[in-house]
């Protein structure tokens, strides 16, 4: 009897907690979240995308504009807002990764507020958690992109969505339009997000003209944007081709349970793998759970409707799209879709008898599978020896530090971009045009002619990995002397001596 009243006044506080203090849930989980983004999230290098928002970044705005009227115009609102912030806090790595950090917070807050206004309090935190450890928000706060920013628009937008079906008011459907607007303009592929709302309107039967003619407000108002992005499309070209089987182990793996990898190609050791195959067979089985439990709860369908919706119309519109046109389905690409998956697995979790010794251990088991990837996310494991930073420490530490620099492909002049102070005084004789000047994210080569390598004495060529590094022609025609190669996964260091 003893045990009874005292649990019953444990879930008494709970329920007053929850009605007295209806903050404390979205608050408490948001720093979770931001925390476990940001914790050690300067411990990585920059890799290749996050140093093209450093090198947009970095421009003014009227540089910025004419790189965008030529390459990445769908990070175009993203780089300026980065432009307005690393004005003041600079360009650390801890600078740049923390406002991707704190919209992982928000993100997993309003997420908590979704999954009360869908289905209970407890679902609201389950959802919460979920998100707040999960490897693809971690990995979209520990980079310097608009991912996690995407995520943040995603939720508030469906909350909107809810408002809207519940009101009816034009302002709320305004609101909707809006919002939509916004995410399209961060990044396009949020489109799907929208097409995602209209099919759960569809199937739930909420306000399906209403939905349908806000959606296509946002497409008319985003249409220019969205022709002028695609005709940019030569810029996604490094995406693989793969097979169908290749793109689904690509969406079941690294769509929400690792995230991945820098530098590309840089696998996890296999312990690792372990966990994460752990946390998608225990999160994917959550989902079976509560959407077969959702079948039975009129209050839960809604939730369910709008889960799978959220998760299945992006994944397999980016995947259909791959295997029709041309590759485009990259996992962090659909990083807003988190949430829904969220939802999904918190429905899962709450349809579960949570006084039995079992749930314990299974959310430890989730918290656990949730936190070991991060070990290689943020490169606290498994470091790659040729990050940007490694590399440019290595060439900054150089017993002869070289005294030029030649680039054999434009790309490769990124380690300049990410970390310039340890290239500070040597000469780049590959660059013909810089970046902001020339209107393109690495800047313009042109050949090095043999005049120009002659009594230079310590000269550094970095060439492509693969046994191909690149024109060293003109080294040989300036009577260079080769004293050092070292090869790496991605790039070649080739040091010469040139009298």
């Amino acid at each position: 009897m003893e045990t009874q009243n005292a649990g019953a006044k444990i879930a008494g506080r709970r329920r007053a907690l929850t009605t007295e203090r209806p903050w404390l849930a979205p608050v408490g989980i948001g720093l979770l979240a931001f925390c476990a983004a940001f914790v050690g999230s300067w411990v990585p290098s920059f890799w290749d995308d996050e140093i093209a928002t450093i090198s947009a970044a970095g421009r003014s705005p009227a540089e910025l504009l004419l790189l965008l009227q030529s390459v990445d115009a769908v990070h175009g609102i993203y780089y300026f807002l980065m432009h307005l912030w690393t004005a003041v806090f600079g360009f650390s790595e801890v600078a740049l990764r923390f406002p991707s950090a704190l919209a992982v917070g928000a993100a997993a807050g309003l997420t908590v507020v979704l999954g009360r206004r869908l289905g209970s309090a407890p679902l609201g935190v389950a959802a919460g958690l979920v998100l707040a450890l999960l490897p693809r928000m971690v990995w979209a706060g520990t980079e310097s992109r608009q991912s996690a920013l995407t995520t943040v628009l995603a939720v508030l937008l469906t909350l909107l969505l809810l408002r809207a079906w519940e009101s009816n008011r034009p302002l709320d459907w305004v609101l909707y339009s809006l919002c939509a607007v916004v995410g399209v303009g961060v990044f396009m592929f949020f489109a799907l997000a929208i097409v995602a709302h209209a099919v759960a309107a569809v199937v739930l039967r909420r306000r399906i003209v209403a939905t349908l003619a806000a959606g296509a407000v946002a497409g008319v108002a985003a249409l220019p944007f969205l022709v002028f992005a695609l005709g940019q499309k030569a810029q996604v070209e490094w995406i693989q081709n793969r097979s169908l089987t290749e793109h689904l182990v690509t969406a079941v793996v690294k769509q929400y349970f690792y995230g991945d990898d820098r530098p590309t190609g840089n696998l996890p050791p296999q312990w690792v793998l372990a966990f994460v195959v752990v946390l998608g067979l225990l999160q994917g089985a959550l989902v079976v759970r509560g959407v077969w439990a959702a079948r039975l709860d009129a209050q839960l369908r809604q939730a369910m409707v709008l889960g799978l919706a959220g998760v299945l119309v992006p994944v397999g519109g980016l995947l259909l799209a791959s295997l029709i046109t041309q590759p485009v389905y990259v996992a962090r690409y659909l990083t807003f879709t988190a949430p829904a998956f969220a939802l999904l697995v918190g429905m899962g979790l709450i349809s579960l008898p949570q006084r039995r010794v079992g749930f314990r251990f299974l959310v430890a088991g989730l918290v656990l599978c949730s936190l070991v990837p991060q070990l290689t996310l943020k490169s606290l494991v498994n470091e790659p020896p040729d990050t940007e930073r490694r590399i440019a420490a290595l060439v900054d530490q150089e017993p002869e530090r070289p005294a030029a620099v030649v680039f054999g492909a434009p790309y490769l002049r990124d380690m300049v971009l990410a970390y310039p102070d340890d290239f500070a005084g040597i000469a780049d004789l590959s660059l013909a045009a810089s970046p902001a000047t020339s209107g393109s994210l690495w800047g313009v080569d042109a050949p090095v002619a043999p005049d120009q390598l002659t009594g230079k004495g310590e000269v550094l060529f970095v060439g492509t990995g693969g046994g191909t590094p690149g024109d060293t022609s003109a080294f040989g025609a300036a009577g260079c002397r080769e004293t050092g190669n070292q090869p790496f996964q991605r790039l070649v260091l080739i040091s010469f001596d040139c009298p």
